[in-house]
Formats: structure tokens, sequence, C-alpha cells
């Protein structure tokens, strides 16, 4: 792994650590999802917020493209990270969704979002 990956997810951990619940929840959910074991309604909303995160324009995958993204921040997005994730917070997109006590932290995206 390159220093930059490594320096890129060392970044995270201070937003993270605050946070440490949420992402222990999204962990535990996003493998009960992954071995069926999520209630109907868990597993839809689920399924809802990754259909919303892969059409935002702030994750990772169409950040660099996004003209959305560059009005925002005035500035290109460039990681070194392989995973899929939102390029505000960082979280990866497969933690973040299934954190279901957690909310977007842009969320005026989704009350704009076609896809909502």
């Amino acid at each position: 792994m390159e220093w930059s990956k490594i320096y890129e997810y060392a970044k995270l951990v201070p937003r993270g650590i605050p946070n440490i619940s949420k992402i222990v929840s999204g962990i535990v959910s996003n493998v009960e999802l992954k071995y069926g074991f999520l209630k109907e309604d868990e597993r839809l909303e689920i399924i809802r917020r990754r259909i919303i995160c892969e059409g935002c324009p702030f994750n990772n995958r169409n950040a660099a493209s996004s003209e959305e993204y560059l009005e925002v921040t005035k500035g290109h997005y460039d990681s070194k990270r392989e995973d899929f994730h939102c390029s505000f917070c960082g979280c990866p997109i497969e933690i973040r969704t299934a954190s279901l006590q957690s909310n977007c932290g842009i969320e005026y995206w989704n009350s704009i979002s076609k896809n909502t």
C-alpha cells in the first residue's frame, strides 16, 4: 500500500473515533445484510440509501468529473483510495449506508436528488 493511501486512511481516524458506535453498527448491519439476517424493512432501507449514494455527485466514483463537486469545493477530487466512499466525509459507503442510526452528512443533496 502506498504511503499516500495510508495517510488518507489515517486522516479518517479523528473523525471516526466520536462515531465509533455508528461505525460498529454499520459493520454489524452490513454483515447481517450479507448473510440474510436483517429485517426486511432494514434491508430495503440500506438498499434505498445505496441507490442514492450511487447517483450522488459526491461519491468518489463521481466526484472527479462532477460539476456539483467542483462547484461546492472549488477544487478537483483526487484520492488514492480504491474503496467506494464519500468524498466529503470519507466514510466507506457500504458501512455508512448500513449504519441505520446515521444520516448523510450532506443532507441538502438528499433533498434535491432525483433518487430520493
